[in-house]
Order: C-alpha cells, then sequence, then structure tokens
C-alpha cells in the first residue's frame, strides 16, 4: 500500500505496493494532487482524479508502467525542443532584414509581427499584436526563462505598464540572456541584461502553451490544417509544410515580388433617406440615383465600410419616444434600400449608433435580418458585438462601440480590449468602429478629452482610438460629430476621428463644414499595416446626397485640423489627396 502525503492534508493511497513506482512516478502522482487541490469545478476535478487514477492502474490496463508512459511524455518534450529549434533558426535567416520588414506574403515585420510570422510559419497561429500574444501566454520568472520563452517590454512610454514590445529567447546560460526581436534598429540577436534599454523596460517572461508547439511539431511533415470562422459557418484552409516554405523564403530573390495588399474604403453616416414620419422625406426615383455620383470609387474597395445611421423597415414600428423633438429625430429607410448599399460596394456597417433603436425591437430586428441576408458584415449591438468574414483569402474582424443603449459601450474599455484581442487572435485584418464624439458644426476639433454632448459622455475619441490599437486593432473609423475630422496614424495602424455626414438626406443639417465628408481610400498590407491612402472630397447639397467636390473642402479641412489638433502626426497629406508617411525621424 502506497500513501503519498499531498497539499492540504489530503494522501493519496494505492493498492499497489511502493517498489513498483519510481521516485519520478510518485513526483509526478504528487504533482498531479496538487493541481487537484486548486481546481474549484467538482465535475472538472473529478474527471481529472479519474484520469489519474487510470495513470495508476495503467499496468493492468496495458500491460506497461506508468513510468514507460513518463518515456513518451520525454519524447513530446524533444519534439516540443526540435519545433523550438526551428522556428529559432528560421528567424536566424531574417537576421538583418530592416525593422517593419514586409514578406511576400505582405506580412509586416515589426516586433510583434515578426514572432508572430516565424511562428506561423511553424504551424503556431499566434496574434498580430505584443499585447494579444501576451494574454496568451503563461507568464514565469527569469529563472524559469529557456530557449524559445518569450520577454515582454513596456513601449516607449515608461511610465506605462502596457506590452509594447517583445523578443524571443535564443539561448540562455546561466544568467546570460541572447534574445532574438525586431526593433527600430533592424531584426538581430542581442544581450538581454547588456541593454539598458530594455532591462528598464522589462515587464516579465512568458511561455506558449505547449500543445501548440507539441501539435506543431506532429503537424510538420504534412500540410497544416484549421477552421476559421466566417459568420455562422465555418470553412478550412491549408497552410504550406514549414520546410518548404523555410525553403522558398531562403532560395527566394533578395528583392522580392510586390506583396499582397488590400483596400479599404471608409465612409461616415449613411442614411438615405426616411418614410418616417411620411414619404415626403425619401429623395427622389425612390433613392435609386443617391449614391450613383461616386459609385465609382465605394466599389473599388475590397471591404468598403459605412455607418448606417437609421434603421431598415418598410413597415411600422414602436417609434422611440422623444422628450425633446427639436433634437431628436427617428429614422427608418425602406426594406429595398438595402439594394442601393449593395450595389455600389457597402459590405461592412456600423450600427453602433443612436439611430439603431429608433422603432424598438421591430425595426433592430428587421435591420439585422436584411443585412444578414444581403451579405453585409455588421456589429456594434448587444445581440451582435462583433464579426468576422472573409475576402479574398484575407479574414477581417469587426467590432463596432457607441455610447447608446443597447450598443457595445465606448466607455467600457475592459470589455472593449477583451472583444479587440479576441478578434486579434483569429483575424488578419481588424476594423473597428466608434461613434463617439460631441456634436455640431464647433465640434471639429479632438480634445483630447472626454466630450459631453446634451448631458451624455460621448467618450474620448483620441484615448479609445489608441487603446484599440494597443489591443490588436489595424484601422479605427470615427463617426458621431456630423462633421469631418482629423485622421492620423499611430504604431502603423490608421485613425479617422471622424467621416462627417456621407450620405444623408432630407432630415440632416448639411449647413457648412456639416455638408462636406471625405471617401477614405486605405492601402493595406496584409496584416492591417497603413501603406498610403488618398481622400476623395464630397459635398452634400440641397436634401442631401453625396457629389463629388471638385474645391476639395474636405481634403483642405482635413490638412488644416491636422495643422492645429494633431501637429506631431506622421502623415503628410498631398494637395491632390494623396496620403502618405513622412520620412523624416519621429518617436511615434
Amino acid at each position: 500500500m502506497v500513501r503519498i502525503k499531498l497539499s492540504a492534508g489530503r494522501q493519496f493511497t494505492s493498492p499497489k505496493s511502493p517498489t513498483s513506482y519510481s521516485r519520478k512516478t510518485l513526483a509526478v502522482i504528487s504533482k498531479h494532487y496538487k493541481t487537484l487541490s486548486m481546481i474549484k469545478n467538482k465535475l472538472l476535478r473529478k474527471v481529472v482524479q479519474l484520469i489519474v487514477i487510470l495513470l495508476m492502474s495503467y499496468s493492468q490496463i496495458f500491460g506497461q508502467s506508468y513510468d514507460d508512459g513518463l518515456v513518451t511524455l520525454k519524447n513530446g518534450q524533444n519534439e516540443t525542443q526540435s519545433k523550438t529549434n526551428d522556428i529559432i533558426d528560421f528567424g536566424k535567416t531574417l537576421l538583418g532584414k530592416p525593422y517593419k520588414y514586409i514578406t511576400l506574403e505582405g506580412n509586416v515585420l515589426d516586433c510583434s509581427g515578426f514572432i508572430s510570422y516565424i511562428h506561423g510559419l511553424g504551424g503556431i497561429e499566434l496574434p498580430k499584436s505584443s499585447a494579444s500574444i501576451a494574454i496568451l501566454s503563461e507568464k514565469i520568472s527569469l529563472s524559469e526563462i529557456k530557449k524559445g520563452d518569450l520577454m515582454f517590454f513596456k513601449g516607449r512610454n515608461t511610465n506605462s505598464k502596457l506590452v509594447g514590445h517583445l523578443s524571443i529567447v535564443t539561448s540562455v546560460d546561466g544568467d546570460a540572456i541572447e534574445m532574438m526581436h525586431s526593433c527600430s534598429r533592424g531584426i538581430l540577436i542581442e544581450p538581454y541584461r547588456k541593454n539598458n534599454y530594455y532591462t528598464s523596460r522589462f515587464l516579465f517572461a512568458g511561455r506558449l502553451p505547449q500543445h501548440l508547439l507539441h501539435d506543431a511539431f506532429k503537424n510538420s511533415n504534412d500540410d497544416i490544417t484549421g477552421s476559421i470562422e466566417v459568420g455562422d459557418s465555418i470553412q478550412t484552409t491549408h497552410s504550406q509544410n514549414y520546410t518548404t516554405l523555410k525553403n522558398d523564403f531562403e532560395n527566394n530573390d533578395k528583392t522580392p515580388s510586390q506583396p499582397k495588399t488590400v483596400k479599404l474604403i471608409g465612409v461616415g453616416d449613411l442614411m438615405l433617406g426616411t418614410n418616417y414620419p411620411n414619404s415626403s422625406y425619401l429623395p427622389a426615383n425612390d433613392g435609386k440615383d443617391l449614391l450613383q455620383p461616386v459609385k465609382d470609387i465605394l466599389i473599388k474597395g475590397d471591404v468598403t465600410f459605412g455607418n448606417l445611421e437609421g434603421v431598415l423597415l418598410t413597415g411600422k414600428g414602436n417609434v422611440k419616444n422623444c422628450s425633446n423633438p427639436d433634437v431628436c429625430y427617428a429614422f427608418k429607410m425602406p426594406d429595398h434600400y438595402i439594394d442601393y448599399l449593395v450595389e455600389v460596394g457597402f459590405n461592412l456597417l456600423s450600427i453602433a449608433n443612436n439611430h439603431i433603436r429608433d422603432f424598438g425591437s421591430v425595426g433592430t430586428a428587421n435591420t439585422l435580418s436584411i443585412l444578414n441576408e444581403a451579405g453585409i458584415a455588421h456589429a456594434g449591438l448587444e445581440e451582435c458585438p462583433y464579426t468576422t468574414f472573409k475576402k479574398d483569402d484575407v479574414k477581417y474582424g469587426f467590432a463596432a462601440f457607441a455610447p447608446n443603449t443597447g450598443t457595445i459601450k465606448i466607455n467600457d474599455y475592459t470589455n472593449a480590449r477583451r472583444i479587440i484581442s479576441h478578434l486579434d487572435s483569429i483575424s488578419d485584418i481588424v476594423i473597428i468602429s466608434f461613434h463617439g464624439g460631441a456634436e455640431g458644426s464647433a465640434m471639429k476639433h479632438i480634445t483630447r478629452k472626454t466630450e459631453i454632448f446634451l448631458g451624455e459622455n460621448r467618450g474620448n475619441p483620441y484615448e479609445f482610438a489608441r487603446m484599440a490599437i494597443d489591443a490588436g486593432a489595424d484601422v479605427v473609423l470615427g463617426h458621431g460629430p456630423h462633421v469631418t475630422r482629423a485622421i492620423d496614424v499611430y504604431k502603423g495602424r490608421f485613425i479617422a476621428y471622424s467621416l462627417g455626414n456621407f450620405a444623408t438626406y432630407g432630415r440632416f443639417n448639411l449647413s457648412g463644414p456639416n455638408g462636406i465628408a471625405p471617401i477614405i481610400e486605405l492601402t493595406l498590407s496584409c496584416d492591417g499595416t497603413f501603406i498610403s491612402g488618398k481622400i476623395y472630397s464630397t459635398k452634400q447639397l440641397g436634401e442631401g446626397g453625396p457629389l463629388i467636390d471638385k474645391e476639395n473642402r474636405a481634403l483642405k479641412e482635413i490638412q488644416e485640423l491636422m495643422r492645429t489638433d494633431i501637429p506631431e502626426s506622421i502623415l503628410n497629406i498631398e494637395s491632390d489627396g494623396y496620403i502618405i508617411i513622412n520620412n523624416k525621424p519621429t518617436n511615434r
């Protein structure tokens, strides 16, 4: 009879004789039961307990000892180490490449992009942001660190405790740790303890779950198969064998071909006319011509985005109660107006705003049903906080936020980070939309503070956009103020703070700055990094409907707002509307 003393005074009793178990086996059994004591869920604890008991009966069931199982475990550890060596060896083939080097597949090798890339070619899919990789990793102490572990650091803001940089450990010799990473000096290996810049910013070390490495090893001689969410369906994709990819990369010409890019078109508020309170607020020719003047631009996008400011509802619904009709409007577009959006290329809409509940649950449900039937991705409500969709082998994640009832709240940063980090872990490009900031012609400027309008907290758009990118967003598109605001780039990711009134017919104030808006065209790498862009200026005359503005007033407005509100921005907007990144050195 064997009794093993466990934590909290527990004992394990086995019918097997003491001499039948090696010291190593007893240690493992004890470790299993220490783990049991920490499991709070009774059902889960019983399942684990049963597994341990089966292990104790291993020889009776399978005719071999539990120690033989430990040999298998050791072999698994060897496989894991072999995979780690492959990942590091592949990383070393990139030494000397510049920071943000763009691979043949269009991946941008910044600090997290480099780590994700070398693991990805080893069959291990990691998120693209440092913060998301940190969440996935198990924290360990420096004394436990070994080859293949990750090290996480603060970014340039030393007062922040957020993860802003990471590296992979390439060797450990006593206290000496060497790490490989992509930084402003390029992709390199250097001693950790001899660089005060990094020792002063070190946050913690992390270890990826071992099953990721072990599973990757099992698949390393076969095609790696994975499942990808697309709405409610599952599609299967295959990636090439790691060794083949590695050889192809090493043997490739030093001057790579142009990497694949994606084009994103973004506009502001969309309300194509309302049949409430009566049909006199619908445009001529039943709205068929409203978007035609800008169709040639909108249809170019791989993704074309807008904010749907109202519901789709031909029939009646329960109109909301307005305490002050002078500042309260209700919008509902006929069901078939969805065809006008599809025809010009819209395939992504935010519904997180103050008008999605204008006609109660009937209006909201009808809108969601029509959008689903039309194949337009959408998000932003408690019923649909986020979504994913696929276009031309690129997987997109999308979430939208607002301060309004029934929406995903713009001021709940904890929940927002959770949603965005999750999307980052399962998507190639994460697009975030927000309905925030005070409204009106006097509200063109970014205050970098919380904005209040009619007593409602409309969030801090500047802070929210940066929080979203830190959490894993690649593009942040704002709307809500009904005027155009500045644009920016943060950590290589694009931000538009307000895209204004784009196509708002019949019931909107379109005078002065309220009547001009940009169409933003973005060229992105396949991991969401901003490459370039263009601003097309539009205007709305009379009752509304977008027209190309040959005076380029929206473009000029954004240029001026950049000078006043974000003078430190690294973006340069040319007179023809092209957006490029300045080559001058910057700390941003």
